[in-house]
């Protein structure tokens, strides 16, 4: 991940954590935007379906 979205990300997480007092990881903050993006790409390039798991390795990426 680059360094500059992983600042935010974590400026992200204390944001919320004082402005609401509650507790918040950046887990969290991971979980959830996994989720957001898995229901985009589900809208976008499933007709709305969900996705199905898929447990077969993916091929490497290049790095960022």
């Amino acid at each position: 991940m680059p360094h500059d979205l992983h600042a935010l990300a974590r400026a992200a997480v204390r944001l919320v954590r004082r402005k609401t007092g509650r507790p918040y990881s950046l887990m969290q903050f991971t979980q959830e935007a996994f989720a957001a993006q898995l229901r985009v790409i589900a809208e976008t390039y499933n007709d709305g379906r969900a996705i199905q798991p898929d447990a077969e390795p993916l091929e490497p990426g290049k790095a960022v």
